[in-house]
């Protein structure tokens, strides 16, 4: 994005920052335990959850690695931190429906995808594309074939315990092995034929990923469409 400040810390065109949205949409869905895993400018990060998240628990840990390993590392120290617990993780950089952690949530399976089905021909190489048969999920990855690209990761999953075992012990065999630029969604990859995993289906106007500048418009759009989602009332967009 080209800031000089954490990307979930950017304002949203003339609306909140990211993290604005994810907070209050994990509070909408009902979470109450907070786990942050910080790396680039942690006081910044800590500081507005702090504020948003007064009356709750919250959590930090450092990703020291932040800068020179994947984030699936990041993942790692998140489960680390949760042994035997369901852990619900969420990119810093989407903006998703409140609802899409409800759903995610109360999903069965091991390991549980949010993802919003496509159109190959509406992906393209830099989306986290996942194969699907029914909401079985059989593969993800930037590097998986068009042909078995069902649809986009939308950067809220949802691990428990079975598929945590397997994620830890495979990130450990990569760490040995210096394999330490990878993705968390390698990782899952990797883990898929023996984990039950399960897509949670999401609608196209509930999610939107904000990689570059070109992508806030999309996002904006998410907000203004759901703005009662929330709990907040947000301005509508200037018209055309």
């Amino acid at each position: 994005m080209g800031g000089k400040k954490p990307k979930t810390l950017l304002d949203v065109g003339d609306h909140e920052p990211l993290l604005h949205y994810i907070l209050a949409g994990l509070r909408s869905a009902g979470i109450e335990d907070l786990l942050v895993v910080t790396g680039f400018e942690p006081g910044p990060v800590q500081d507005f959850v702090n504020e948003r998240w007064s009356d709750g628990d919250v959590t930090y840990v450092f990703n020291a690695r932040y800068a020179s390993w994947g984030n699936f590392h990041t993942v790692r120290m998140a489960l680390e931190q949760s042994p035997g617990m369901n852990v619900l993780c969420v990119n810093s950089d989407v903006i998703v429906h409140p609802d899409v952690y409800r759903k995610v949530a109360e999903t069965p399976g091991d390991l549980v995808l949010a993802v919003q089905k496509r159109q190959p021909h509406r992906l393209d190489q830099e989306d986290m594309r996942v194969h699907l048969e029914g909401t079985k999920v059989h593969g993800i990855g930037k590097s998986l074939p068009m042909a078995l690209s069902h649809g986009e990761f939308a950067g809220v999953s949802l691990v428990r315990p079975a598929a945590a075992l397997h994620y830890l012990s495979t990130a450990t065999n990569l760490e040995w092995r210096a394999a330490t630029t990878l993705y968390y969604e390698d990782i899952y990859g990797t883990i898929l034929p023996r984990v039950d995993a399960r897509a949670a289906l999401v609608p196209g106007d509930q999610y939107a990923e904000i990689d570059t500048p070109d992508d806030v418009p999309g996002a904006v759009e998410v907000i203004t469409a759901n703005a009662e989602a929330w709990g907040v009332q947000e301005a509508a967009a200037p018209s055309a």
